[in-house]
């Protein structure tokens, strides 16, 4: 054989060339995963595994997007965004076929992310498990303003905690207004290196304005996000140092009531996961008692609540709740002025 052949011989065609990178582009090399993503992959929740895998793959979501399309697969980069932070979930037909195939293109095992999702979420009254986990969009009805105070911030640190404890008093004014809100938490992270904790204000009656937050133990102020036509706010409480798997953290801050709060009736926690303890007080003022307080829970924030028990203030004006094992959902006091 002569020289020219033999090289023609050991070197492929330009065609095969590119069948083979396509080949590696959809199916690639099984790779090391982390001590963090094999243990979330394990335990969830969905939108953190997928979240870690993503960064652990090194493509972009862009990428990510195109090899999608490339089998078929037709799915909008702000969707991948979405699920990756936790506010959306896969659902649909289309969406449970992404899943499975980036299974293949981040070198997971099969059905791997499939079996965190769990079944379809149940729509009905309060009747989910109770380790699942929520997406934002089943929590809070102001879709637009939460992309803006999320645009920035890593929205999947919550998810990487265990909350074991969230004990909050709120003060009221005379004219039904609140003035300020101490809160309390105690968390443990789920996978190594957890740093933060990205709280979230719902405003109680339309047009309130956003508060202001105030770090008071354990954590230090990050940036913080406002949206004034829905009221929300989002804040990013930095802890001093990196946190061990296992390790609980106890941290303290408070908010300061925006304008147009008058005529507030509730004060009510909104959480994705589950929760160990929820500690909830509201502090009125003796000359303005509510006539009527329940203990009231729901699971989404589009549902009726359920009273679980009426309540009455004590000798002080203080009426308060104690709620162990709380599934993930909108629990907490409702009153009744007049």
């Amino acid at each position: 054989m002569s020289q020219p052949a033999q090289q023609h011989a050991r070197r492929p065609s330009m065609a095969a060339s590119f069948a083979a990178a396509d080949n590696r582009a959809v199916f690639p090399a099984p790779r090391r995963r982390s001590r963090a993503l094999e243990a979330v992959l394990r335990s969830g929740p969905f939108d953190v595994a997928l979240h870690l895998a993503i960064a652990e793959s090194g493509l972009s979501l862009e990428s990510l997007r195109r090899r999608l399309g490339a089998q078929g697969i037709q799915v909008g980069l702000s969707t991948l965004s979405y699920w990756q932070r936790g506010t959306r979930r896969p659902e649909r037909a289309e969406s449970l076929r992404a899943v499975c195939a980036m299974e293949d293109l981040l070198g997971l095992p099969r059905a791997s992310l499939m079996t965190l999702l769990g079944p379809p979420r149940p729509r009905g009254r309060w009747c989910g498990a109770k380790g699942k986990v929520l997406s934002f969009d089943d929590m809070i009805d102001r879709e637009r303003g939460l992309s803006t105070v999320l645009m920035d911030l890593d929205a999947t640190a919550n998810s990487k905690l265990e909350h074991i404890s969230m004990q909050g008093d709120r003060w009221m004014r005379t004219d039904r207004s609140w003035s300020v809100e101490r809160i309390r938490r105690v968390v443990a992270p789920l996978v190594a290196g957890v740093d933060r904790f990205i709280a979230i204000s719902v405003p109680d009656v339309p047009g309130e304005r956003p508060p202001t937050i105030r770090p008071l133990y354990g954590c230090r102020l990050g940036r913080v996000r406002n949206d004034p036509d829905s009221g929300l706010h989002a804040a990013e409480l930095l802890f001093d140092a990196r946190l061990r798997v296992g390790q609980a953290h106890v941290f303290d801050y408070e908010y300061r009531g925006g304008d147009g709060t008058c005529g507030v009736a509730e004060y009510l926690y909104l959480s994705r996961q589950p929760l160990r303890e929820l500690v909830l007080r509201v502090h009125f003022k003796l000359a303005a008692l509510p006539v009527r307080c329940y203990h009231v829970r729901r699971r989404r924030h589009d549902e009726e609540h359920r009273e679980i028990a009426e309540l009455q203030p004590g000798a002080g004006g203080a009426i308060h709740l104690v709620s162990l094992d709380c599934r993930p959902g909108i629990e907490g006091l409702h009153w009744e002025w007049d």
